[in-house]
């Protein structure tokens, strides 16, 4: 090895020396245990140096992913697909099973009933009640209720049993489920009076009641009505009762609540033969009482007719009696003449005056003067 330095012989430095030659210089080596201080203090170094070898090196590179084939399951959905009829099928067995599921769940867990229920109307041909009746789940079971009369025709025998029955009436509702077992009832009475009864027992087969028996029915109606609902009457225009309504609460669970389909009802209340006999009885009982008052106005009026305008009547005192004369002279200056002949003038009583006398005259002057010790005397009026 030669110094570049160093000069040929011919004192020249030779190009092509300094083209060939090369140069070098030591370099110190890292102190000994570097790496080993680096591991132990927990760092980690890595190096860049032959990174590009690395990326060129086929041995170092990771395995490529490969694809993943999904060609055994699409061709298996495209059979399934293929078969329409085990598609559907399966298809509707899992809604069938899933229905079921939700229908016994509800079965097991009843929920809470909802809102307002209209039952509709029931009308009875014999009676010729036309009922409505709602129910509203509340905590409980509450209706309202409504009758009245089933047709037009029918509605004065309605309201004349409604306001006048002989006897105490009432209706019973019952709920019913689709196949008409009854799931719960209730009785609501109507009210009665037992001085109505009176009116529409008149002129009938048995005697009418007595106080003490409306005295009786009224403790009794007392007891009936005891716990019970009661209708109310709701009034026409013209007076007459045109409907009957109640509401309350029946004695009713949520589930049998929930059964209720229909409803019906059970009453004593009078059929319709019934009414018809009552307003027949009743229709004689008020003509009987126009023609007894049309008697007693008769019977009035031709008294009257007796009695006339200057007829008089009234109340006098004795001041002078003379038997003699035939006499008698009043306090109120009426002067009555009497026969002297008749027997009465004679009693000594007359003569005891000043006496209180009642008397009455007609049209023509002609008295009667009566005398409470003495009797009655016949006498003219003198005008």
């Amino acid at each position: 090895m030669r110094d570049a330095n160093i000069e040929d012989h011919d004192g020249k430095n030779s190009e092509e020396a300094q083209l060939h030659d090369s140069t070098y210089r030591i370099i110190d080596q890292p102190p000994e245990g570097f790496d080993d201080k680096i591991a132990d203090a927990g760092l980690f170094f890595y190096s860049d140096v032959n990174t590009e070898a690395k990326a060129h090196n086929p041995a170092n590179e990771p395995p490529a992913p490969q694809p993943v084939s999904h060609a055994p399951l699409t061709k298996r959905l495209r059979g399934f697909a293929k078969n329409q009829t085990k598609f559907y099928a399966t298809l509707l067995v899992g809604l069938g099973i899933l229905i079921g599921v939700i229908f016994a769940v509800i079965s097991l867990f009843p929920g809470t009933p909802v809102g307002l229920s209209d039952l509709g109307p029931v009308i009875s041909t014999v009676t010729g009640l036309k009922g409505h009746l709602y129910l509203n789940w509340e905590k409980t079971l509450q209706y309202g209720l409504t009758f009245e009369a089933s047709d037009s025709t029918q509605q004065a025998g309605f309201a004349f049993a409604v306001a006048n029955s002989p006897r105490p009436l009432s209706i019973e509702i019952q709920l019913q489920d689709a196949k008409g077992l009854v799931l719960c009832s209730r009785e609501i009475v109507l009210k009665f009076d037992a001085r109505n009864a009176v009116a529409a027992a008149a002129n009938p087969p048995n005697k009418p009641p007595t106080a003490i028996d409306i005295a009786q029915w009224d403790v009794a109606e007392q007891k009936r009505e005891q716990g019970k609902d009661i209708f109310q009457n709701q009034y026409a225009p013209d007076g007459q009762v045109a409907s009957i309504n109640a509401h309350g609460e029946i004695p009713c669970s949520a589930r049998a609540y929930e059964k209720t389909t229909q409803w019906s009802f059970s009453t004593n209340f009078p059929s319709l033969l019934e009414q018809d006999e009552w307003l027949e009885r009743r229709q004689k009982y008020l003509a009987s009482m126009a023609q007894r008052s049309a008697t007693h106005q008769r019977a009035a009026v031709k008294a009257g007719a007796k009695l006339l305008p200057f007829s008089i009547e009234g109340d006098d005192m004795i001041v002078e009696f003379d038997v003699n004369t035939g006499v008698i002279i009043t306090n109120g200056r009426n002067t009555f003449f009497f026969d002297k002949t008749s027997a009465g003038s004679t009693n000594p009583a007359w003569q005891e005056y000043p006496v209180n006398i009642h008397f009455r005259c007609d049209q023509n002057s002609d008295c009667i003067v009566m005398h409470a010790g003495a009797g009655a005397l016949r006498a003219k009026l003198k005008r």
